[in-house]
Protein backbone atom coordinates (compact mmCIF):
# COMPACT_ATOMS: atom_id res chain seq x y z
CA UNK A 1 0.00 0.00 0.00
CA UNK A 2 2.37 2.62 1.14
CA UNK A 3 4.84 1.45 -1.93
CA UNK A 4 2.24 2.67 -4.53
CA UNK A 5 1.06 5.55 -2.57
CA UNK A 6 4.13 7.27 -2.03
CA UNK A 7 6.46 6.46 -4.94
CA UNK A 8 5.98 9.76 -7.10
CA UNK A 9 7.02 12.46 -4.30
CA UNK A 10 10.29 12.70 -3.10
CA UNK A 11 12.20 10.35 -0.95
CA UNK A 12 12.34 13.21 1.63
CA UNK A 13 8.71 13.95 1.11
CA UNK A 14 7.75 9.81 1.70
CA UNK A 15 10.07 9.46 4.87
CA UNK A 16 8.27 12.37 6.15
CA UNK A 17 5.22 11.30 5.37
CA UNK A 18 6.10 7.65 6.93
CA UNK A 19 7.24 9.16 9.98
CA UNK A 20 4.18 10.69 10.60
CA UNK A 21 2.19 7.88 10.08
CA UNK A 22 4.36 6.34 12.48
CA UNK A 23 4.78 8.05 15.47
CA UNK A 24 0.98 9.29 14.59
CA UNK A 25 0.15 5.38 15.74
CA UNK A 26 2.56 4.86 18.28
CA UNK A 27 -0.47 6.50 20.75
CA UNK A 28 -2.67 3.19 19.54
CA UNK A 29 0.19 1.21 20.41
CA UNK A 30 0.15 2.71 24.07
CA UNK A 31 -3.51 2.26 24.16
CA UNK A 32 -3.63 -1.40 23.02
CA UNK A 33 -0.63 -1.99 25.70
CA UNK A 34 -2.16 -0.25 28.89
CA UNK A 35 -5.52 -2.36 28.00
CA UNK A 36 -4.47 -5.46 27.23
CA UNK A 37 -1.51 -5.82 30.00
CA UNK A 38 -4.02 -6.36 32.18
CA UNK A 39 -5.36 -9.08 31.03
CA UNK A 40 -2.36 -11.12 31.95
CA UNK A 41 -1.06 -8.89 35.21
CA UNK A 42 -4.61 -9.89 36.51
CA UNK A 43 -3.76 -13.28 36.76
CA UNK A 44 -0.89 -11.89 39.42
CA UNK A 45 -2.47 -9.20 41.21
CA UNK A 46 -5.46 -10.83 42.36
CA UNK A 47 -3.13 -13.32 43.88
CA UNK A 48 -1.00 -10.63 45.41
CA UNK A 49 -3.37 -8.28 46.45
CA UNK A 50 -6.49 -10.78 47.33
CA UNK A 51 -8.36 -8.98 44.77
CA UNK A 52 -12.17 -10.23 44.87
CA UNK A 53 -14.33 -10.26 41.93
CA UNK A 54 -15.37 -6.50 42.69
CA UNK A 55 -11.86 -5.03 42.81
CA UNK A 56 -10.83 -6.92 39.60
CA UNK A 57 -13.58 -4.98 37.76
CA UNK A 58 -12.68 -1.75 39.55
CA UNK A 59 -8.87 -2.30 38.52
CA UNK A 60 -10.15 -3.17 34.80
CA UNK A 61 -12.74 -0.45 34.86
CA UNK A 62 -10.53 2.32 36.34
CA UNK A 63 -8.53 2.60 33.30
CA UNK A 64 -12.46 3.45 31.06
CA UNK A 65 -13.58 6.02 33.83
CA UNK A 66 -10.49 7.62 33.70
CA UNK A 67 -10.59 7.23 29.52
CA UNK A 68 -13.97 8.86 29.78
CA UNK A 69 -12.81 12.22 31.62
CA UNK A 70 -10.11 12.43 28.97
CA UNK A 71 -12.31 11.62 26.16
CA UNK A 72 -14.74 14.27 26.91
CA UNK A 73 -12.67 17.14 28.18
CA UNK A 74 -10.22 17.34 25.04
CA UNK A 75 -12.60 18.53 22.53
CA UNK A 76 -12.11 22.12 23.42
CA UNK A 77 -8.13 22.04 24.21
CA UNK A 78 -7.98 20.00 21.08
CA UNK A 79 -9.62 22.64 18.70
CA UNK A 80 -6.87 25.25 20.18
CA UNK A 81 -3.63 22.80 20.30
CA UNK A 82 -4.83 20.01 17.24
CA UNK A 83 -3.94 16.90 17.33
CA UNK A 84 0.10 16.52 16.98
CA UNK A 85 0.29 19.07 20.17
CA UNK A 86 -2.09 16.71 21.83
CA UNK A 87 -0.26 13.77 21.32
CA UNK A 88 2.73 14.89 22.64
CA UNK A 89 1.10 15.90 26.15
CA UNK A 90 -0.26 12.61 25.79
CA UNK A 91 3.25 10.90 25.61
CA UNK A 92 4.44 12.95 28.40
CA UNK A 93 1.05 11.54 31.03
CA UNK A 94 1.85 7.90 29.56
CA UNK A 95 5.51 8.28 31.15
CA UNK A 96 4.36 9.43 34.62
CA UNK A 97 1.38 7.23 34.70
CA UNK A 98 2.97 3.75 33.64
CA UNK A 99 5.53 4.38 36.33
CA UNK A 100 2.82 5.20 39.02
CA UNK A 101 0.89 2.02 38.30
CA UNK A 102 4.12 -0.06 38.78
CA UNK A 103 4.85 1.18 42.50
CA UNK A 104 1.51 0.39 43.31
CA UNK A 105 1.29 -0.73 47.05
CA UNK A 106 -2.38 -1.44 47.28
CA UNK A 107 -5.60 -1.39 45.18
CA UNK A 108 -6.47 1.80 45.96
CA UNK A 109 -3.29 2.97 44.75
CA UNK A 110 -3.40 1.02 41.63
CA UNK A 111 -7.40 1.58 40.82
CA UNK A 112 -5.86 5.65 41.07
CA UNK A 113 -2.90 5.13 38.67
CA UNK A 114 -5.34 2.91 36.14
CA UNK A 115 -7.90 6.17 35.87
CA UNK A 116 -5.32 8.54 35.39
CA UNK A 117 -3.41 6.36 32.47
CA UNK A 118 -7.13 6.23 31.36
CA UNK A 119 -6.98 9.77 31.49
CA UNK A 120 -4.32 9.72 28.81
CA UNK A 121 -5.97 6.87 26.77
CA UNK A 122 -8.66 9.11 26.34
CA UNK A 123 -6.52 11.88 24.66
CA UNK A 124 -5.32 9.18 22.45
CA UNK A 125 -8.11 7.83 21.54
CA UNK A 126 -9.79 10.63 19.89
CA UNK A 127 -6.41 12.54 18.33
CA UNK A 128 -4.51 9.31 17.03
CA UNK A 129 -7.65 8.78 14.27
CA UNK A 130 -7.85 12.47 13.75
CA UNK A 131 -4.67 12.83 13.38
CA UNK A 132 -3.75 10.20 10.74
CA UNK A 133 -7.39 10.91 8.97
CA UNK A 134 -6.55 14.43 8.43
CA UNK A 135 -2.70 14.21 6.90
CA UNK A 136 -3.85 11.37 4.75
CA UNK A 137 -4.78 11.28 0.76
CA UNK A 138 -8.31 10.35 0.32
CA UNK A 139 -7.74 7.30 -1.78
CA UNK A 140 -5.68 5.65 1.30
CA UNK A 141 -7.27 7.17 3.96
CA UNK A 142 -9.03 4.12 4.85
CA UNK A 143 -5.95 2.20 5.06
CA UNK A 144 -4.05 4.74 6.84
CA UNK A 145 -6.97 5.15 9.51
CA UNK A 146 -6.98 1.36 10.18
CA UNK A 147 -3.00 2.04 11.22
CA UNK A 148 -5.19 3.56 14.72
CA UNK A 149 -6.45 -0.47 15.22
CA UNK A 150 -3.27 -2.26 13.82
CA UNK A 151 -1.45 -0.01 16.51
CA UNK A 152 -4.15 -1.24 19.00
CA UNK A 153 -3.15 -4.62 17.75
CA UNK A 154 0.71 -4.76 18.23
CA UNK A 155 0.19 -2.81 21.50
CA UNK A 156 -2.28 -5.66 22.74
CA UNK A 157 0.30 -8.57 21.30
CA UNK A 158 3.00 -6.34 22.72
CA UNK A 159 1.22 -6.71 26.58
CA UNK A 160 0.94 -10.58 25.72
CA UNK A 161 4.33 -11.64 24.99
CA UNK A 162 5.51 -9.35 28.11
CA UNK A 163 2.67 -11.34 30.21
CA UNK A 164 4.00 -14.54 29.03
CA UNK A 165 7.38 -13.81 29.28
CA UNK A 166 7.05 -12.61 32.89
CA UNK A 167 4.65 -15.18 33.92
CA UNK A 168 6.81 -17.55 35.34
CA UNK A 169 8.35 -15.17 37.76
CA UNK A 170 5.33 -13.48 38.25
CA UNK A 171 6.29 -9.48 37.70
CA UNK A 172 3.34 -7.90 37.51
CA UNK A 173 4.87 -4.55 38.24
CA UNK A 174 7.04 -4.73 35.24
CA UNK A 175 4.31 -5.63 33.10
CA UNK A 176 2.66 -2.34 33.98
CA UNK A 177 5.68 -0.65 34.04
CA UNK A 178 7.14 -1.13 30.62
CA UNK A 179 4.25 0.84 28.79
CA UNK A 180 7.17 3.55 30.07
CA UNK A 181 9.37 2.58 26.98
CA UNK A 182 7.12 3.32 23.80
CA UNK A 183 5.34 6.29 25.84
CA UNK A 184 9.24 8.32 25.16
CA UNK A 185 8.74 7.23 21.64
CA UNK A 186 5.69 8.76 20.95
CA UNK A 187 6.68 11.85 23.05
CA UNK A 188 9.95 12.50 21.00
CA UNK A 189 8.68 11.97 17.68
CA UNK A 190 6.12 13.75 17.40
CA UNK A 191 7.70 17.21 18.35
CA UNK A 192 9.30 16.74 14.63
CA UNK A 193 5.75 15.51 12.74
CA UNK A 194 3.88 18.13 10.89
CA UNK A 195 0.82 19.88 12.25
CA UNK A 196 -2.96 18.53 10.64
CA UNK A 197 -3.55 20.49 7.77
CA UNK A 198 -7.20 20.65 8.80
CA UNK A 199 -6.29 22.59 12.20
CA UNK A 200 -3.47 24.94 10.10
CA UNK A 201 -5.86 26.48 8.29
CA UNK A 202 -8.71 26.94 10.74
CA UNK A 203 -5.87 28.53 12.53
CA UNK A 204 -5.34 30.77 9.14
CA UNK A 205 -1.39 29.14 9.05
CA UNK A 206 -2.37 28.88 5.08
CA UNK A 207 1.43 28.59 4.13
CA UNK A 208 2.30 25.55 6.35
CA UNK A 209 -1.03 23.48 5.84
CA UNK A 210 0.34 23.74 1.81
CA UNK A 211 3.23 22.20 2.97
CA UNK A 212 2.08 19.39 4.70
CA UNK A 213 -0.21 18.39 2.21
CA UNK A 214 2.54 18.47 -0.34
CA UNK A 215 4.73 16.07 1.61
CA UNK A 216 1.64 13.17 1.19
CA UNK A 217 0.26 14.80 -2.10
CA UNK A 218 1.41 15.56 -5.47
CA UNK A 219 1.77 19.27 -5.54
CA UNK A 220 -1.61 19.20 -8.18
CA UNK A 221 -3.47 16.87 -5.61
CA UNK A 222 -1.97 19.44 -2.79
CA UNK A 223 -3.55 22.47 -4.12
CA UNK A 224 -6.75 20.67 -4.64
CA UNK A 225 -6.88 19.71 -1.06
CA UNK A 226 -5.99 22.99 0.24
CA UNK A 227 -8.58 24.29 -1.48
CA UNK A 228 -11.36 22.51 -0.62
CA UNK A 229 -10.12 22.23 3.26
CA UNK A 230 -10.52 26.32 2.89
CA UNK A 231 -13.81 26.52 1.16
CA UNK A 232 -15.11 23.90 3.96
CA UNK A 233 -13.24 26.04 6.61
CA UNK A 234 -14.74 29.28 5.14
CA UNK A 235 -18.44 28.12 5.17
CA UNK A 236 -18.17 26.60 8.83
CA UNK A 237 -17.49 27.57 11.88
CA UNK A 238 -17.13 25.83 15.22
CA UNK A 239 -20.62 25.08 17.53
CA UNK A 240 -21.17 24.30 20.86
CA UNK A 241 -21.87 20.71 21.55
CA UNK A 242 -25.10 21.46 22.81
CA UNK A 243 -26.21 22.66 19.55
CA UNK A 244 -24.78 20.30 17.63
CA UNK A 245 -27.28 17.84 19.74
CA UNK A 246 -29.76 20.20 18.55
CA UNK A 247 -29.55 20.14 14.66
CA UNK A 248 -31.78 17.63 13.05
CA UNK A 249 -29.66 18.46 10.08
CA UNK A 250 -26.94 16.57 11.79
CA UNK A 251 -28.95 14.07 13.68
CA UNK A 252 -28.76 11.26 11.09
CA UNK A 253 -25.15 11.37 11.25
CA UNK A 254 -24.89 11.38 14.74
CA UNK A 255 -26.93 8.24 15.12
CA UNK A 256 -24.46 7.14 12.68
CA UNK A 257 -21.45 8.05 14.71
CA UNK A 258 -23.09 7.48 18.27
CA UNK A 259 -23.96 3.90 17.09
CA UNK A 260 -20.85 2.57 16.06
CA UNK A 261 -18.88 4.22 19.19
CA UNK A 262 -21.92 2.31 21.06
CA UNK A 263 -21.68 -0.92 19.29
CA UNK A 264 -18.02 -1.39 19.05
CA UNK A 265 -17.84 -1.91 23.14
CA UNK A 266 -21.15 -4.09 23.71
CA UNK A 267 -20.11 -6.37 21.01
CA UNK A 268 -17.80 -8.00 23.93
CA UNK A 269 -14.54 -7.26 22.21
CA UNK A 270 -12.83 -6.26 25.27
CA UNK A 271 -14.03 -8.96 27.43
CA UNK A 272 -11.30 -10.72 24.74
CA UNK A 273 -8.95 -8.46 25.32
CA UNK A 274 -9.23 -7.75 29.23
CA UNK A 275 -10.09 -11.05 29.98
CA UNK A 276 -9.06 -13.78 27.53
CA UNK A 277 -6.58 -15.29 29.98
CA UNK A 278 -9.70 -15.99 32.71
CA UNK A 279 -11.49 -16.96 29.63
CA UNK A 280 -9.23 -19.62 28.49
CA UNK A 281 -8.94 -20.59 32.22
CA UNK A 282 -12.72 -21.37 32.45
CA UNK A 283 -12.26 -23.27 29.05
CA UNK A 284 -9.74 -25.88 31.00
CA UNK A 285 -6.27 -24.32 30.33
CA UNK A 286 -3.34 -23.39 33.02
CA UNK A 287 -1.91 -20.05 33.31
CA UNK A 288 0.77 -20.68 31.36
CA UNK A 289 -1.14 -22.42 28.75
CA UNK A 290 -4.03 -19.55 28.68
CA UNK A 291 -1.37 -16.50 28.11
CA UNK A 292 0.39 -18.55 25.52
CA UNK A 293 -3.43 -18.49 23.75
CA UNK A 294 -4.03 -14.91 24.35
CA UNK A 295 -0.28 -14.54 22.57
CA UNK A 296 -2.08 -16.26 19.45
CA UNK A 297 -5.02 -14.30 19.51
CA UNK A 298 -2.84 -10.80 19.77
CA UNK A 299 -1.08 -11.91 16.39
CA UNK A 300 -4.08 -12.90 14.58
CA UNK A 301 -5.60 -9.97 15.11
CA UNK A 302 -2.63 -7.73 13.65
CA UNK A 303 -2.93 -9.92 10.67
CA UNK A 304 -6.50 -9.50 10.47
CA UNK A 305 -6.00 -5.81 10.88
CA UNK A 306 -3.51 -5.86 8.26
CA UNK A 307 -5.74 -7.66 5.30
CA UNK A 308 -8.27 -4.97 6.70
CA UNK A 309 -6.17 -1.91 5.64
CA UNK A 310 -5.50 -3.72 2.24
CA UNK A 311 -8.71 -3.82 1.19
CA UNK A 312 -10.80 -0.99 2.74
CA UNK A 313 -10.46 1.42 0.05
CA UNK A 314 -11.39 -1.17 -2.96
CA UNK A 315 -14.14 -2.98 -0.81
CA UNK A 316 -15.31 -0.12 0.72
CA UNK A 317 -16.57 0.25 4.88
CA UNK A 318 -20.28 -1.26 4.76
CA UNK A 319 -19.63 -4.47 3.53
CA UNK A 320 -16.84 -5.35 5.56
CA UNK A 321 -18.84 -4.20 8.69
CA UNK A 322 -22.07 -6.33 7.50
CA UNK A 323 -20.04 -9.31 7.00
CA UNK A 324 -18.08 -8.74 10.41
CA UNK A 325 -21.21 -8.42 12.29
CA UNK A 326 -22.10 -11.73 10.91
CA UNK A 327 -19.19 -13.85 11.84
CA UNK A 328 -18.97 -12.89 15.36
CA UNK A 329 -22.44 -13.66 16.28
CA UNK A 330 -22.05 -16.95 15.45
CA UNK A 331 -18.76 -17.04 17.03
CA UNK A 332 -20.58 -16.10 20.44
CA UNK A 333 -23.28 -18.15 19.75
CA UNK A 334 -20.67 -21.11 19.38
CA UNK A 335 -19.06 -19.89 22.39
CA UNK A 336 -22.44 -19.88 24.26
CA UNK A 337 -23.10 -23.34 24.07
CA UNK A 338 -19.83 -24.73 24.48
CA UNK A 339 -20.31 -23.17 27.94
CA UNK A 340 -23.55 -23.83 28.38
CA UNK A 341 -23.05 -27.62 27.57
CA UNK A 342 -20.46 -27.38 30.27
CA UNK A 343 -17.19 -29.52 27.87
CA UNK A 344 -14.85 -26.95 28.10
CA UNK A 345 -13.17 -29.17 30.42
CA UNK A 346 -12.55 -31.61 27.25
CA UNK A 347 -9.97 -31.59 25.07
CA UNK A 348 -12.67 -31.03 22.31
CA UNK A 349 -14.67 -28.28 24.23
CA UNK A 350 -11.83 -26.16 24.48
CA UNK A 351 -10.49 -26.57 21.17
CA UNK A 352 -13.95 -25.39 19.67
CA UNK A 353 -13.47 -22.16 22.83
CA UNK A 354 -10.48 -20.77 21.15
CA UNK A 355 -11.77 -21.37 17.61
CA UNK A 356 -14.88 -19.53 18.46
CA UNK A 357 -12.55 -16.48 20.38
CA UNK A 358 -10.23 -16.94 17.22
CA UNK A 359 -12.73 -16.29 15.21
CA UNK A 360 -14.64 -13.77 17.00
CA UNK A 361 -11.14 -11.96 17.30
CA UNK A 362 -10.86 -12.19 13.39
CA UNK A 363 -13.94 -10.79 12.41
CA UNK A 364 -13.89 -7.80 14.61
CA UNK A 365 -10.13 -7.34 13.47
CA UNK A 366 -11.42 -7.46 9.91
CA UNK A 367 -14.02 -4.70 10.38
CA UNK A 368 -15.75 -3.51 13.50
CA UNK A 369 -12.27 -2.96 15.18
CA UNK A 370 -10.54 -0.79 12.43
CA UNK A 371 -13.48 0.60 10.15
CA UNK A 372 -14.91 2.55 12.91
CA UNK A 373 -12.04 4.58 14.06
CA UNK A 374 -12.28 5.49 10.18
CA UNK A 375 -15.13 6.21 9.75
CA UNK A 376 -16.51 8.54 12.81
CA UNK A 377 -14.12 11.06 12.04
CA UNK A 378 -15.01 10.67 8.14
CA UNK A 379 -18.71 11.33 8.94
CA UNK A 380 -18.48 14.29 10.93
CA UNK A 381 -18.04 17.88 9.53
CA UNK A 382 -14.60 19.45 10.18
CA UNK A 383 -16.88 22.06 12.50
CA UNK A 384 -17.52 19.61 15.10
CA UNK A 385 -15.07 16.96 14.48
CA UNK A 386 -13.29 17.07 17.49
CA UNK A 387 -15.77 18.29 20.03
CA UNK A 388 -18.09 15.76 18.91
CA UNK A 389 -15.75 12.84 18.78
CA UNK A 390 -14.66 13.52 22.44
CA UNK A 391 -18.67 12.69 22.87
CA UNK A 392 -18.59 9.66 21.13
CA UNK A 393 -15.71 8.41 22.51
CA UNK A 394 -16.94 9.21 25.92
CA UNK A 395 -20.03 6.98 25.05
CA UNK A 396 -17.95 4.26 23.00
CA UNK A 397 -16.13 4.59 27.18
CA UNK A 398 -18.77 4.21 28.97
CA UNK A 399 -19.77 1.38 27.17
CA UNK A 400 -16.85 -0.50 27.49
CA UNK A 401 -16.96 0.54 31.16
CA UNK A 402 -20.25 -1.48 31.88
CA UNK A 403 -19.22 -4.20 29.87
CA UNK A 404 -15.44 -4.56 31.62
CA UNK A 405 -16.35 -4.13 35.04
CA UNK A 406 -20.01 -6.45 35.10
CA UNK A 407 -18.10 -9.18 33.16
CA UNK A 408 -16.36 -10.93 35.98
CA UNK A 409 -19.32 -11.43 37.86
CA UNK A 410 -21.18 -12.50 34.61
CA UNK A 411 -18.53 -15.03 34.71
CA UNK A 412 -19.11 -16.39 38.12
CA UNK A 413 -22.72 -16.41 37.28
CA UNK A 414 -22.21 -18.69 34.30
CA UNK A 415 -20.08 -17.19 30.77
CA UNK A 416 -23.12 -18.94 28.50
CA UNK A 417 -25.19 -16.01 29.34
CA UNK A 418 -22.77 -13.12 28.93
CA UNK A 419 -21.67 -14.30 24.96
CA UNK A 420 -25.44 -14.49 24.38
CA UNK A 421 -26.00 -11.33 24.90
CA UNK A 422 -23.06 -10.31 23.21
CA UNK A 423 -24.18 -12.49 19.96
CA UNK A 424 -27.09 -10.05 20.55
CA UNK A 425 -25.48 -7.43 20.43
CA UNK A 426 -23.65 -8.44 17.48
CA UNK A 427 -26.64 -9.15 15.45
CA UNK A 428 -28.04 -5.47 16.01
CA UNK A 429 -24.70 -4.60 14.65
CA UNK A 430 -25.23 -6.61 11.56
CA UNK A 431 -28.40 -4.47 11.21
CA UNK A 432 -27.35 -1.21 11.80
CA UNK A 433 -24.34 -1.31 9.70
CA UNK A 434 -26.96 -2.72 6.71
CA UNK A 435 -29.74 0.46 7.38
CA UNK A 436 -27.80 3.20 9.34
CA UNK A 437 -24.40 3.64 7.41
CA UNK A 438 -23.16 4.93 4.29
CA UNK A 439 -20.60 4.50 2.37
CA UNK A 440 -17.86 6.61 2.57
CA UNK A 441 -14.36 5.19 0.47
CA UNK A 442 -13.05 7.47 -2.24
CA UNK A 443 -14.42 10.44 -0.78
CA UNK A 444 -12.31 13.75 0.19
CA UNK A 445 -13.65 14.71 3.98
CA UNK A 446 -15.25 17.82 2.17
CA UNK A 447 -17.33 15.70 -0.04
CA UNK A 448 -18.38 13.65 2.47
CA UNK A 449 -19.03 16.68 4.58
CA UNK A 450 -21.19 18.49 1.73
CA UNK A 451 -24.29 15.49 2.47
CA UNK A 452 -24.35 16.49 6.26
CA UNK A 453 -26.34 19.16 7.02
Amino acid sequence: MKSETLTYFPARSRHRARMAYLFGALGGILFGYDSGVIAGALLFIRKDMTLDARLQGLVVGGLLLGAMVGAFGTGRIADRYGPRKMLIGAGVMFIVTSILSALAPDPVTLIVARVLIGVTIGVSTIQVPLYLSEIAPKHIRGGLASMNQLAIAIGILISYIVCYGLAAHAQWRWMLGLAAVPSVFLTIGMLFQPDSPRWLVRQGRVDEARRVLEITNTPQDAADSLREIQQASDATRTVRLVDVFRSKALRPTLVSVFGLAVLQQALGINTIVYYAPTILRAAGFGESAALLNAVGLGVLSIIMTICAARVVDRVGRRPLLVCGALVMALSMVVLGVVFHAGVTTSAAGSVVAVGALAFFKAAFSFSWGPLVWVMMPELLPLRIRARTMSAAALAMFLTNFIVAATFPALLEMGAASAFAVFSACCVVAFLFAIYRLRETAGLSLEEIEKGVG
